[in-house]
């Protein structure tokens, strides 16, 4: 079964979790600059090409460096990096990024043997040994759809690149596999240390770039599918054209909610529903997901945690948050 791309945005706060193995990169990230642009609008604003933009490339090969250090699977990811012209309107960046479906046997039958090829990383092995609690257990109508890199990583079929070096989508015939937009026209910081949020308003571009990077191999954003359920009740069918089949993202087969499964589309900022993120089987909640405002950011992103110190409501201070709050840099870790 084979899918188009998605799209993810990157929201700030103002008014993805990977499971990876600790060791020596093996994963090559070839960040592309290509001097122009002639893929899909996406309604982002006016795309322009990163090519002589030093600042903005150092941010994001930073970003890559980081991402690609966290990984041991041998494979090549190629990803075209542009600036848009998007206004101070509320999102720092975006991606989007090929998907291919696959069976739920199929994909955790291979996410099992990953874990077995890499026996230190307990996380992943613990993640595997509780995957009959979760999401699609069980159900023969089940299919994971991660994004092409994300099956990539883990040694499944039909997962070339969907995209040519312009940023058009081609499906099976690419050679790239997502499209990152960095939006220039937020205050975005490119060098560290990032200045005291009383003295300026920032947001650090590394982080943003890190955010959209892991997205195109399927953490955060691309990793549910609810999104598209909350726009189309008939996704699945629509997609897929198998009635009653049920399309998982890679990260919704850890969503729980007390103690249960969870797969619902909220579309209300609605507090009293909450989901989180879990690889024992919903007894451990690692973070939350942004259940409660779905509607404004990517489902499979972290959820609401705290008040920002310059103002609006952002996540804990992770990576993968659907709302990042200003002044702040961390990176991905795994």
């Amino acid at each position: 079964m084979r899918f188009s791309y998605s799209m993810s945005i990157c929201l700030l706060a103002a008014a993805s979790a990977l499971i990876l193995p600790n060791s020596a990169a093996a994963v090559n990230i070839n960040s592309i600059f290509a001097p122009t642009y002639t893929g899909p609008d996406y309604g982002l604003g006016t795309v322009v090409t990163l090519s002589g933009n030093a600042a903005a490339q150092a941010s994001i090969e930073a970003a890559a460096a980081q991402l690609s250090s966290l990984f041991t699977n041998n494979v090549t990811v190629n990803i075209l990096y542009y600036g848009v012209h998007g206004g101070a309107n509320g999102f720092i960046g975006a991606n989007v990024a090929g998907q291919t479906g696959y069976s739920y046997d199929e994909y955790t039958a291979a996410l099992a043997a990953d874990s077995a090829a890499h026996p230190t990383n307990i996380n992943l092995a613990t993640a595997v040994a509780h995957l009959g609690q979760g999401n699609g257990a069980g159900d023969p109508l089940a299919f994971v759809v991660p994004t092409t890199v994300g099956a990539r990583v883990l040694g499944l079929p039909h997962a070339d690149p969907q995209f040519d070096t312009t940023g058009d989508f081609v499906d099976s015939g690419g050679t790239v596999d997502g499209v990152v937009f960095l939006n220039l026209d937020e205050s975005l910081a490119f060098t560290r240390p990032l200045p005291d949020v009383s003295s300026a308003i920032v947001y650090d571009a590394e982080t943003a770039m890190e955010h959209e990077t892991d997205e195109v191999f399927g953490v955060g954003g691309h990793g549910s599918t609810l999104n598209d359920l909350l726009q189309d009740p008939n996704f699945a069918f629509d997609v897929s054209g198998i009635p009653g089949a049920t399309l998982y993202g890679a990260d919704d087969l850890y969503r729980y909610s007390n103690g249960a499964p969870s797969y619902v589309a909220n579309p209300n900022v609605d507090f009293s529903q909450t989901a989180y993120f879990s690889i024992d089987g919903g007894a451990t909640a690692i973070d939350s997901y942004n259940q409660e405002a779905m509607v404004f950011g990517d489902a499979a992103d972290w959820g609401l945690a705290r008040y920002c110190a310059g103002g609006g409501i952002g996540g804990a201070g992770n990576v993968q948050d659907a709302f990042g709050c200003s002044n702040e840099s961390p990176d991905v870790t795994y």
